[in-house]
C-alpha cells in the first residue's frame, strides 16, 4: 500500500496537464503547411508546450520539415535545423556537445538549462534513418 502510494505521488510530481500548458509560449507558429487534419503540428505543440526550458529541435527531411520551413519562411519559434534522414539524432547529439562544452568553459551560464530533441518521422526513425 505504501508503495502505491509512493507511485502515485512521484506521477503526480511529473504528470502534465493539458489545461495547465495550453497557454504556455507558443513555439510552433500557426501557417505551417501540413495537411488539414495531420496530427503531427498538434503532438508536437503539445510537446514544446510541455517543456518548459528552452529547446532546439533537429528535424529530418520529411513531412514536418518540409512542410514547416517552406523557403523563406519557418513556423519555427524556437532554434531549429534540418538535417538529412537518417541524421537529426547526430546532429542534436553534436549541438547538445557543443553545448556543454561551451558550459563547461563557463561561456554559457551554469545554471542556463536547454533541451535538445530530434524530430523523424517513420522513414527517419526506421525505415530509411
Amino acid at each position: 500500500m505504501a508503495e502505491q502510494a509512493r507511485a502515485e505521488k512521484a506521477a503526480d510530481r511529473i504528470r502534465i496537464r493539458l489545461r495547465d500548458i495550453v497557454n504556455n509560449e507558443e513555439r510552433l507558429a500557426a501557417g505551417h503547411r501540413l495537411c488539414a487534419g495531420c496530427a503531427e503540428p498538434t503532438i508536437i505543440r503539445q510537446i514544446l508546450h510541455a517543456v518548459e526550458e528552452p529547446v532546439v529541435i533537429a528535424t529530418a527531411t520529411g513531412c514536418m520539415e518540409v512542410s514547416t520551413t517552406v523557403y523563406p519562411f519557418t513556423a519555427w519559434q524556437v532554434p531549429w535545423i534540418h538535417s538529412a534522414f537518417e541524421n537529426a539524432a547526430t546532429t542534436i547529439s553534436g549541438v547538445e556537445a557543443a553545448y556543454n562544452a561551451l558550459k563547461r568553459a563557463g561561456k554559457i551560464p551554469a545554471d542556463q538549462d536547454i533541451k535538445f530533441m530530434a524530430v523523424g518521422g517513420d522513414g527517419a526513425s526506421y525505415d530509411i534513418g
